[in-house]
């Protein structure tokens, strides 16, 4: 896969040696783009029926914005679409700067560890890349 730019908001580009996809936030978003950067994820992600890529690293350093809105839209309209389009349980590793994970509002829209479980979907937020590489590694 060929690292895909949406506008001046996203990279996104496929690790064949880890088999992960990773999307880089490249500056603070709107909902639209939230929205239009998840979905091209989706659509990368399931680009290839026979190998779906279900580890992605989300690298939100410098996205630096929280949408609680966004948050329910990914709830309520992205994450249901995992399972269906990936197939397999879909692992999200957040890469967070730290002062995020204190974060009230941050805190509020990400889900508790509970809302994860029964879901084929699972995520948790990170501060170092390599951490977040070795929890997507695992099963």
């Amino acid at each position: 896969m060929e690292k895909i730019i949406l506008a001046d908001f996203l990279e996104i580009t496929y690790r064949a040696d880890l088999d992960v996809l990773v999307a880089r936030w490249l500056r603070p978003i709107e909902l639209a783009e939230l929205q239009r950067g998840y979905e091209a994820m989706l659509a990368a992600a399931a680009a290839d029926p026979a190998a779906p890529r279900r580890r992605w690293l989300l690298d939100v350093r410098r996205r630096l914005n929280t949408h609680l809105i966004g948050a329910q839209w990914m709830a309520s309209t992205l994450l249901p679409q995992l399972g269906p389009r990936l197939g397999g349980r879909t692992r999200l590793a957040y890469l967070l700067v730290p002062t995020f994970l204190r974060d009230e509002a941050a805190d509020a829209a990400f889900p508790p560890p509970d809302y994860f479980v029964g879901q084929p979907f699972v995520a948790d937020r990170f501060v170092e890349e390599q951490a977040a590489n070795q929890w997507l590694m695992t099963d």
